[in-house]
């Protein structure tokens, strides 16, 4: 008999989805707030630049997709073994999800989750596919789309390779795995020291400037910005690499501070309204900035981790008394079609 999945599984899972909503916030406040944000001449504002598109952009937004396949895999494989038509259940949980996408786009355009719903029915063809055939898949799409830097292509293989994780019970068995995981972090930490190293000494100085509503770019900042998109192209070239030292540093870590990490694991086990809601929060914000004032990197990465950090507690104080996010029990509702107690034990 296949393993079923264990409670120790769903908090590792938890725990990477928190660890990566941390990140999406200081990559979509550039596009949220994308008319105000702007370099504002000092060395700290190009740093925290250069940091955001090192560390951050593209590797966060991996990780989520990543998660998404593995998810679907254990909804399918658990509404299989509960005899609870798989199929139409999952059919039902995208084109929610599809309508949760909807809204947002409205909020954030070029929102994560309408790609996922699309993105999801054209997986559920692979779910019966031989494990090898999605693994390979997976990571060749992922090397192609990496090497061509099309970030909108990625989340497919990335699925697909969160898919053949589940079909070989990866997560499930990472207990026992415990010197592969740890052999795989310590190779994906080497590689990540070099590439930071890489990147960083590859980055103009000048940093990527925005365009402001009656002020053009001089000649040299739009040369400097040329030079910017080829380091970003660079960066996202390796972005799986970091993304790969971020899971494997969270499985190792899990077992050692189970307890310290239980605020990011209720963060995480509300991913769909802290992701929307991070939206919500951040757009409210401009809102009450004035016309045509202008934001430095600093102020928008420290509004970015205050909100973060208010909804990890948010998160930990609502689960203490509820089963589910606020979004998380709408989606649970829509997808069995009933009425599903939010209230916790």
């Amino acid at each position: 008999m296949k393993p079923t999945t264990t409670m120790d599984q769903i908090d590792v899972l938890d725990l990477i989805r928190g660890f990566a909503l941390i990140g999406l916030p200081f990559v979509n406040v550039l596009a949220l707030w994308s008319s105000s944000i702007h370099l504002s001449g000092k060395q700290s504002d190009i740093w925290i630049q250069r940091f955001l598109y090192i560390f951050i952009e593209g590797r966060f937004y991996a990780i989520f997709s990543f998660l998404f396949g593995v998810g679907f895999w254990i909804f399918l494989s658990r509404a299989k073994e509960k005899n609870n038509r798989p199929y139409p259940l999952f059919i039902r949980r995208m084109a929610i999800l599809f309508f949760f996408g909807v809204i947002h786009q409205i909020i954030n355009p070029g929102e994560a989750l309408l790609v996922y719903a699309i993105f999801g029915m054209l997986v559920l063809l692979f779910y019966k596919a031989p494990k090898q055939v999605n693994l390979i898949l997976g990571i060749a799409g992922v090397i192609i789309g990496s090497f061509f830097g099309v970030k909108l292509l990625l989340p497919l293989p990335l699925i697909l390779l969160g898919l053949a994780f589940g079909q070989y019970h990866v997560f499930e068995s990472y207990a026992k795995n415990k010197k592969k995981w740890l052999a795989v972090f310590i190779l994906s930490f080497i590689a990540t020291i070099a590439l930071t190293v890489f990147l960083w000494q590859n980055a103009p100085d000048a940093g990527l400037s925005t365009y402001i509503e009656g002020h053009g770019l001089t000649e040299a900042q739009a040369e400097g910005n040329r030079s910017f998109y080829e380091f970003a192209d660079l960066s996202m070239l390796f972005s799986t690499i970091f993304s790969i030292f971020y899971i494997s540093s969270l499985v190792v870590l899990e077992p050692l501070a189970r307890k310290w990490l239980s605020p990011l694991k209720s963060f995480g086990r509300m991913a769909l309204t802290n992701y929307i809601g991070q939206s919500i929060i951040l757009v409210g914000i401009l809102a009450f900035v004035p016309a045509g004032a202008l934001i430095s990197y600093l102020t928008a990465t420290i509004t970015c981790a205050i909100v973060v950090g208010v909804q990890i507690i948010f998160s930990s104080l609502w689960l203490r008394v509820f089963k589910y996010g606020p979004l998380e029990w709408l989606w649970r509702c829509g997808t069995y079609g009933k009425w599903i107690s939010i209230k916790g034990k």
